[in-house]
């Protein structure tokens, strides 16, 4: 394909990005081909920021945010939404926290009014809390009956720990029991400032008008001057294998296998998301381990790797997973682990690598077909410093990884010497199955 043809094939994005007087920044881009308007507001607080003994605290105060403001009630504000076929949505995880909003284009004044109420204006209600909390320790005591979820948490206990990150963004049910009005307002407090906040908006929409009506509902929200993020500790790869057998009445076991992973601003990403490609995170036959361990042997429905897709301001975790019959246990840990082992140990091919670029820039373009996607993606520029000619520069980044710089960075960030292993399933203490007929 010519260069000019692949070039035109790929996304452009008008964006325009401004600072209001209190801090907030103004993400705007136009889409007239449908006429809507999606709308994401992300105040940069997440479980990250709460202390051990809160664990929950964020999570639970992001779902609270449409549960009441100062000037409407939750069935106000579902109505107010509904009454004109819009969506809202609050979230709270482990970066981040806010509001997501998709309207009819007309109906932006609304949603921006609606949005800025429940980020400023939110009066958590006690009763609206209660609730929340009892519907979140029903969600961690089922979280026990889903056994891939059971491995994850465990395997993030062990290679977080010391940082934020060993704990589930759920939080326990212990410190969620224990949670108060109290801490949620001050949490609200400390965080839930405009000078901490990203406001993205892309559809149907006239720029102008758009940052006027910003302007008019976010504008008297004030800043705090003194905010200052405060310090997170930071991971570091462990330098020691570790096991654990968790037993677990089911009919599959469930493998989790890695240590620590990279930073999303790591200069290596781009060849280690081509690298990922090639070990286990893309469809088909582009992939080693779901090609050898799932469609030549046989051994699972789903399994797969990768370092890059937990990535973020924090390392996240690089990992193998695979979920397979209990008789396969053995064969499916060996699996992974000689995978891992052989993309340090032997240079990839000039095959995998062009196959594996192709695939990426392929496949790129899918991620901004929406309104929504396009606003995560703003976000998320602004949040990692990716500039928002990154669509353009994306393909280029990728043509340029080498077969040199896949086998580097594959010595550099994986260890097969001192992985991870946890599994969870009708295993004992010392990974030995156990017969249905045997008591666990």
């Amino acid at each position: 394909m010519p260069s000019s043809q692949i070039r035109s094939a790929r996304p452009r994005l008008d964006v325009e990005r401004l600072e209001l007087p209190n801090g907030l920044v103004l993400l705007l881009s136009e889409n007239h081909t449908t006429p809507s308007v999606s709308i994401k507001a992300v105040v940069s607080a997440g479980s990250r920021f709460e202390p051990d003994e809160k664990a929950g605290l964020a999570s639970l105060l992001g779902e609270l945010l449409d549960e009441g403001t100062t000037t409407r009630t939750s069935q106000q504000i579902a109505e107010a939404v509904e009454s004109v076929g819009g969506r809202i949505g609050t979230f709270g995880d482990y970066q981040s926290s806010g509001a997501v909003a998709i309207f009819l284009s007309k109906d932006i004044p609304l949603a921006l009014d609606v949005i800025s109420d429940v980020l400023m204006n939110a009066s958590f209600p006690e009763d609206k809390i209660r609730q929340h909390i009892e519907r979140r320790l029903a969600q961690i005591k089922g979280r026990l009956d889903v056994p891939r979820t059971q491995a994850s948490d465990l395997f993030n206990e062990i290679v977080f720990k010391g940082t934020p990150q060993h704990r589930p963004a759920i939080g326990y049910e212990k410190t969620v029991g224990n949670l108060t009005r109290d801490d949620v307002l001050e949490f609200y407090g400390r965080y839930y400032v405009p000078n901490n906040t990203t406001l993205a908006i892309v559809g149907d929409i006239d720029k102008a008008v758009v940052k006027k009506l910003v302007e008019e509902t976010f504008g008297s929200w004030p800043m705090f001057s003194g905010f200052e993020a405060p310090h997170t500790p930071v991971v570091t790869r462990q330098k020691e294998a570790v096991e654990r057998f968790v037993s677990a009445p089911k009919e599959q076991v469930n493998i989790f296998i890695g240590h620590a992973g990279i930073a999303r601003s790591n200069p290596d990403y781009y060849a280690l998301l081509v690298m990922d490609t090639i070990l286990g995170s893309s469809p088909g036959f582009t992939s080693r381990i779901p090609r050898i361990l799932r469609d030549e042997q046989g051994l699972a429905y789903t399994t797969f790797s990768n370092i890059t897709a937990s990535a973020g301001i924090d390392p996240g975790r690089f990992i193998a997973y695979i979920g397979t019959s209990p008789e396969n246990l053995d064969r499916a840990i060996e699996g992974l682990r000689k995978e891992i082992r052989r993309i340090v140990e032997e240079s990839v091919t000039d095959a995998e690598v062009e196959t594996a670029k192709a695939y990426l820039t392929g496949s790129f373009v899918f991620h901004f077909q929406k309104n929504l996607q396009i606003a995560d993606f703003l976000v998320d520029a602004e949040t990692y410093g990716l500039g928002f000619d990154y669509l353009e520069k994306y393909p280029e980044l990728i043509r340029g990884v080498t077969v040199a710089d896949v086998t580097r960075v594959a010595r550099e960030y994986l260890d097969p010497d001192h992985l991870t292993t946890v599994v969870v399933g009708p295993v004992d203490e010392r990974g030995r199955l156990i017969k249905k007929d045997e008591t666990i």
